[in-house]
């Protein structure tokens, strides 16, 4: 069965990874700085500091070890199929470490349970997107479970020796990782009853992450340092409920079955999920910005929540018929949400940026004009093709004069939703006033299931704008 749950997982994951979802922002952001690293070696772009390195010195050397980047010079898909392929591997291992993780701790029925909910439910998709949320899941998911396993251990010092490395890696890839060291802290002193043991974990989880810092006090940019992760924490807002209202649109079954399961951990006083969970959601409700795919680290939690919850129930049934009808019910949620989710990964939602990119190799060669675009397609031109004057994102132009009399502009959904940042934005986007529109041709209705995921869809209106006339070519 378990063999059979990692099929599913590698289906879900790994199927027409260029075409759904639709190419997120951030992902060109973490794309452009892993390309930085493959060029410069240096896992710092720039005097930007809003997330610490692991992420991008994991994906280099994936991109380095896959031929970046002349193994997507010919084909624009590959330029994001390859490292999707890489999450989606991710995202299969994830599966195998939930099993594991609820083997170990509530048994086998509950593993499998949490194990095919993490493989199929519609909210997995956000797996798909190259995101540090992603990335750091399986090291995250590798310290719990060697955590667990060092319960009775001959070799107990090495494995929490291992566990907070992992967790300290996960930590360095993105700081919300911090809510999950009270959760090994919690798993190891369990195992051992020995004060020291926390020590060995919080020591290792505290010193891999501080050499983001140090390494910008070395620098002499510790105060850049400062201001940039407290604008990082602090910046818009996003309220837990409303975040909680797009992850119903993704995934309603889950949600719901998720908020039944954490009353009932808290009420079944299971400190192993209840200190999982409870210090996410305290941290999200304190910081001011939070978006759905945030949530990621916690999918585990709530897969495995849900299975001992269910596994409870079908404990309490004593005739073995209805026990099976009701374990059948169980995966039969499962099989909806494969349903719906397999529906989804079919569609083709980046039809429209990869035309988008299309247009621009073939009428930018960078010699008398700049482009401003969003790093979804800016990386793709310097970082593949080589075009000079390409802007790292559009938004730099708020902050130094644009170098060409000449200017290409993308303008998509995300750069219409930054107008308001800078009157420079505003002004490059008027005194561009020739225009061709691509059509993505997703159209979806999103209020009806499964597709209220592509609510989420960024690019649903693409205009590629100059300052010149010009004559496109295809």
């Amino acid at each position: 069965m378990l063999a059979g749950i990692l099929v599913m997982s590698s289906y879900v994951h790994l199927w027409n990874v260029a075409g759904f979802p639709d190419i997120f922002f951030d992902e060109g952001v973490y794309m452009r700085r892993a390309i930085n690293v493959l060029e410069t070696g240096n896992p710092q772009e720039g005097w930007f500091y809003d997330h610490p390195y692991w992420g991008q010195l994991v994906l280099a050397g994936f991109l380095k070890i896959a031929g970046f980047p002349g193994i997507v010079e010919e084909s624009l898909e590959f330029s994001y199929a390859v490292p999707r392929l890489l999450m989606g591997a991710f995202a299969v291992f994830d599966t195998f470490l939930v099993y594991q993780i609820a083997d170990k701790k509530f048994g086998k029925r509950a593993a499998l349970i949490a194990a095919t909910l993490f493989a199929a439910m519609p909210f997995t998709w956000v797996l798909r997107w190259i995101l540090l949320d992603t990335i750091l899941l399986p090291f995250l998911l590798s310290s719990i479970l060697l955590a667990v396993y060092s319960r009775d251990s001959k070799r107990q010092n090495l494995l929490i020796a291992g566990s907070a490395v992992l967790l300290g890696l996960s930590i360095f890839t993105k700081i919300t990782a911090v809510t999950m060291i009270p959760l090994v802290g919690y798993i190891v002193y369990s195992n051992t009853r020995r004060p020291g043991s926390l020590i060995k974990v919080a020591v290792p989880a505290v010193l891999i992450p501080s050499i983001w810092p140090v390494l910008s006090a070395a620098s002499n940019r510790l105060d850049y340092w400062f201001r940039d992760v407290l604008w990082q924490a602090g910046r818009g807002t996003g309220s837990v409920l409303v975040i909680i209202e797009y992850l119903f649109r993704i995934d309603p079954v889950t949600v719901s079955l998720a908020s039944a399961s954490f009353a009932f951990a808290a009420y079944a006083r299971n400190p192993f999920l209840v200190i999982w969970f409870a210090p996410f959601l305290l941290f999200v409700s304190a910081v001011g910005f939070l978006q759905h795919f945030h949530f990621l680290i916690l999918f585990p939690a709530t897969c495995v929540s849900i299975a001992v919850m269910a596994d409870a129930g079908l404990g309490k049934i004593k005739n073995t018929k209805i026990e099976n009808v009701a374990a059948l019910a169980v995966f039969a949620v499962a099989g909806f949400g494969l349903a719906s989710t397999g529906t989804l990964i079919n569609a083709d939602l980046t039809r429209g940026q990869f035309e988008t990119m299309d247009l621009l190799i073939n009428n930018f060669d960078g010699q008398d004009a700049t482009l401003l675009a969003s790093p979804v397609y800016t990386w793709v031109l310097s970082g593949v093709h080589d075009r000079q004057n390409v802007m790292a994102d559009y938004a730099d132009v708020l902050f130094m004069p644009v170098p060409t009399k000449k200017v290409m502009l993308v303008s998509d959904s995300h750069f219409m939703a930054d107008m308001g940042r800078g009157q420079e934005i505003e002004d490059a986007y008027d005194s561009a006033g020739y225009s061709i529109e691509i059509d993505d041709g997703a159209k979806f209705n999103s209020g009806i299931r499964p597709y209220g995921s592509t609510a989420f869809k960024e690019d649903k209106v693409i205009e590629l704008r100059t300052n010149w006339d010009l004559d496109w070519k295809r």
